[in-house]
């Protein structure tokens, strides 16, 4: 998730502190390794420039609508089979992959 908080005089200053905890874990860091703190000083009014929005609030419909619930939030692919929702967290039975194309704007 993304998350921000307002400084008086400044404005919105971005942090991440889950980006953090992922290249801990990721490159099994521990917290006093210099490496997390280059981590924490980066996350700490920035964020990676590989975000991409796909939605704003909660209770999200999709289009065309999807069979089950409103989502609650869109952070992974939402899949349905038969009318019914597939599980997005269980890597069993919800694969997928991204496929992206750089342009280059002339």
């Amino acid at each position: 998730c993304w998350a921000e908080f307002f400084l008086p005089g400044y404005g919105w200053v971005p942090v991440d502190p889950a980006d953090v905890r992922k290249m801990m874990l990721t490159e099994n860091l521990q917290p006093e390794d210099a490496r997390t703190k280059e981590y924490r000083e980066y996350f700490w009014g920035a964020w990676d420039s590989y975000r991409v929005k796909l939605a704003t609030g909660r209770d999200l419909i999709l289009n065309p609508r999807q069979a089950g619930a409103p989502l609650n939030t869109f952070g992974y692919p939402y899949g349905e089979v038969g009318g019914k929702p597939l599980d997005w967290l269980d890597p069993k039975t919800f694969k997928y992959t991204f496929t992206y194309r750089r342009q280059i704007n002339e």
